[in-house]
């Protein structure tokens, strides 16, 4: 199916550039073509934005490290992944606690919500070598003038570089929206559905071999693992309605008259199975097993189904000029049953919680936000959160915007560092809850932004060495600085991301002291403005620190403390183009990888691709 939609694409592609006098309705379309998402806080209207033509940055493509993302992954698109910026998990409640397939997976708050005049559909696909292959649709159309359905569908597709490595992951999701023409209500529902199928060979088993050039290809690499598997899949239902007691009126002159507010209510069902299965136990590289020494077939099934029920005194229409005095109380109930091989468990959670948003001056907001756990489990979990907001040009909200706050959190171990029992890994234990504190300060400048936090932990569970959970009963404190900015001069613009993270203790939460990348690139407008082409170079570099290791078993992060990685400069060569309503981009990727020693790991015993020629074509049609 995706391959038909390459060639529909250049298609496409070969009629538009043959027709390209023709006059350009892409800026007409763009200011009636918009999109939002989802907001978690019950106060808070979406707030909507025009669809992005602009091409800076389409060459970074994957989903799991990107400019705003940088991660140890394993080298082709699609795998696990996990972020070397440290962020605790802040949220309450109960948490399975696989985190490793994130950014990957659609859900009701990731993908975003439209509003169009006219139909408007994206097309995306992506080429590389090893069956390296992305295909992307995006359709949304409006049934009437506030009545919106949009759906997204994507297929990734890669063999890898090396043995028993490939992955196909399938993503789907539609949704729809409505607004009632008076203001008073307001419906968003979605389902989404991901499956994600991957060979897991552990990794290769002898590293000296590729660093040492000492295999032909690296198909002769030899690997850990050459029948194991990995089966995720995730469904959800979502549906929220929102009803203004007041209709609601778009402008920018506060209303002083009474407001009875507005209730909302939203349903969540969602259901996981995760599939480990290994048909060949001949080799060494599992240090226990439990259940069967032939074969193994682990499985894990969990589902819940939430309720969330909330008032606010009102909400502002109008983002720009939102409401002075907020308040939100509300109350989620979440039942919950877990099953594995050995296990059937069910839980009842309800969780109530507060919020008090404050502006003033036209410049000063402040939101606090608290909420309680009751019930199975993650009784006793809470959370304290505090922003305070300083915007210093009223006139241009957002150009110097100063942030600061902390967020507080007392959490039940996620489930599986609790109960888990499977052919490889078995454990029962019982933690103490853990303490966990963000002190946080943001500056926005333009296009620099300075990140700075401060995260306190008391009590911090994870896995050790042996892909066992522990915990560490002293306090830790890590510092995470981010740097970034965009410099242009004339046709020539740099996009520079800095990031620093220190801690004293650093044998437990393993990050590397430094990472950046920069891109360079030039903004050119040819025949006649009808071509804008871009092209640049990107560089990355980490410095070197010992990389959490994977557990294929598990499909988590565990710490190592054998294989140093990073200390490396990856370099990509690219070139963007646009016409008209399309975007390609021709990416060399690691062009640099041939000119030393092969050393390049963002994951141990896991190494990136090679030097790589990446095509991409993004079209989008508005009417």
């Amino acid at each position: 199916m995706y391959r038909f939609g390459f060639f529909l694409i250049v298609f496409l592609f070969c009629q538009q550039f043959s027709f390209g006098q023709r006059v350009d309705s892409v800026a007409w379309a763009r200011n009636r073509t918009q999109y939002y998402y989802d907001k978690t806080n019950p106060f808070e209207m979406p707030v909507t934005s025009k669809i992005d033509t602009i091409i800076k940055g389409l060459e970074q493509y994957n989903p799991s490290f990107n400019r705003n993302k940088f991660s140890e992954w394993a080298g082709n698109i699609g795998r696990p992944s996990k972020r070397i910026v440290f962020e605790p998990r802040h949220t309450t409640g109960f948490d399975f606690g696989i985190h490793s397939f994130d950014d990957l997976l659609f859900n009701n708050y990731t993908q975003p919500y439209y509003q169009v005049r006219r139909p408007y559909t994206s097309l995306n696909y992506i080429s590389g070598p090893e069956k390296e292959e992305i295909f992307q649709i995006i359709h949304s159309q409006n049934i009437n003038k506030t009545w919106n359905v949009a759906l997204n569908f994507r297929v990734m597709d890669s063999w890898g570089s090396y043995q028993w490595q490939s992955c196909d992951n399938r993503q789907f999701m539609i949704n729809t929206n409505y607004f009632a023409p008076s203001g008073k209500y307001r419906l968003l529902a979605a389902y989404y559905h991901s499956s994600i199928e991957i060979q897991e060979n552990g990794g290769i088993s002898s590293d000296s071999i590729f660093e040492n050039k000492l295999a032909p290809q690296t198909l002769s690499v030899p690997v850990y693992l050459q029948s194991a598997n990995t089966q995720y899949k995730e469904t959800g239902v979502f549906v929220k309605q929102i009803y203004n007691f007041k209709k609601m009126k778009v402008d920018s002159i506060p209303h002083r008259s009474f407001n009875p507010g507005s209730i909302h209510l939203s349903m969540h069902y969602y259901k996981n199975s995760q599939t480990y299965s290994d048909k060949d136990e001949s080799g060494n590289y599992y240090y226990n097993i439990y259940l069967d020494s032939a074969a193994t077939h682990d499985s894990i099934h969990y589902q819940f189904f939430e309720t969330n029920f909330a008032w606010t005194n009102g909400i502002s229409a109008n983002p720009l000029s939102p409401q002075a005095f907020n308040l939100v109380f509300g109350i989620k109930h979440k039942y919950l049953e877990y099953k594995d091989t050995f296990r059937i468990v069910t839980f009842n959670q309800l969780t109530p919680y507060a919020a008090l948003s404050v502006f003033a001056f036209g410049k000063f907001h402040l939101n606090l936000n608290g909420e309680y756990v009751i019930g199975d489990y993650n009784g006793g979990d809470f959370s304290l959160k505090a922003i305070a907001k300083f915007d210093f040009l009223k006139q241009q909200p957002g150009k110097i915007l100063f942030t600061t706050g902390f967020n507080y959190t007392q959490k039940e171990a996620d489930w599986i560092f609790t109960w888990h029992y499977s052919n490889y890994y078995k454990w029962k234990n019982d933690f103490d809850k853990q303490n966990l504190i963000t002190y946080f300060a943001n500056l926005k400048i333009g296009s620099l932004k300075l990140d700075v936090a401060l995260h306190q932990l008391n009590n911090y569970i994870y896995l050790d060495n042996n892909a066992k959970p522990d915990w560490h009963d002293k306090m830790m404190h890590v510092f995470v600085a981010k740097l970034s900015k965009d410099i242009t001069w004339g046709r020539l613009q740099i996009d520079n991301d800095f990031v620093y993270q220190y801690t004293p203790d650093n044998t437990i939460i393993k990050i590397p002291q430094i990472a950046a990348m920069q891109s360079w690139y030039l903004n050119l407008q040819l025949f006649k403005k009808y071509m804008y082409l871009q092209p640049g170079v990107s560089l990355y570099y980490n410095s070197a620190y010992f990389a959490d290791d994977y557990s294929p078993a598990l499909r988590m992060y565990y710490t190592q403390n054998n294989k140093q990685i990073g200390n490396y400069i990856y370099g990509d060569i690219f070139a963007n183009v646009q016409i008209k309503r399309a975007n390609v981009f021709l990416k060399y990727q690691h062009i640099n990888s041939g000119w030393n020693n092969p050393n390049y790991y963002m994951m141990p015993h896991y190494p990136q691709q090679a030097s790589a020629l990446k095509l991409g074509i993004v079209w989008r049609f508005y009417d």
